[in-house]
């Protein structure tokens, strides 16, 4: 097979490991979630490994890719503007993704179909937060250690 590309238009990203590589690849990568049913047909017509977030446990994700790329890849803004601390990228941030899909001799033997990580662009930014989960509970327990260094905290 060529090397095909294509644009997933507004796909809700997952586990984007933009900044640095993913401890477990050792790649950058992305999972794009919720694909459209012509961006499904798209990527299964290149052959690109599509998977159901209901077989794999995770049904908010709806049909997903998982997009890797062996180098730093691109991230711009709606406007094409550089995204130079791609960190702030949280779960369920909107951004179009440009992936291309290759064959590949797997090592252990057989071929299969590889899916590229290009570039993103995010259109609506959901910054990542690590107590992003959480909201604060009136009346709850406080860390006073914490407290009082926040309040002693000149900003």
């Amino acid at each position: 097979m060529d090397k095909k590309t294509h644009v997933i238009k507004k796909t809700k990203l997952y586990w984007a490991n933009l900044h640095e590589v993913n401890q477990y690849s050792e790649k950058y990568q992305v999972n794009c979630t919720n694909l459209s049913k012509d961006d499904e047909k798209v990527l299964k017509g290149m052959g690109v490994p599509v998977k159901d977030g209901k077989e794999s446990g995770k049904p908010e994700m709806g049909m997903y890719i998982v997009a890797k790329a062996n180098r730093p890849v691109m991230v711009v803004d709606s406007m094409k503007n550089t995204v130079t601390d791609a960190s702030k990228i949280g779960n369920g941030t909107i951004a179009n993704v440009s992936i291309n899909a290759y064959d590949y001799d797997h090592p252990t033997g057989g071929k299969g179909t590889g899916c590229g990580l290009q570039a993103v662009q995010v259109v609506e930014l959901v910054e990542y937060s690590k107590t992003g989960m959480f909201e604060e509970v009136e009346g709850g327990y406080t860390n006073k250690e914490a407290a009082e260094a926040t309040e002693a905290s000149p900003f």
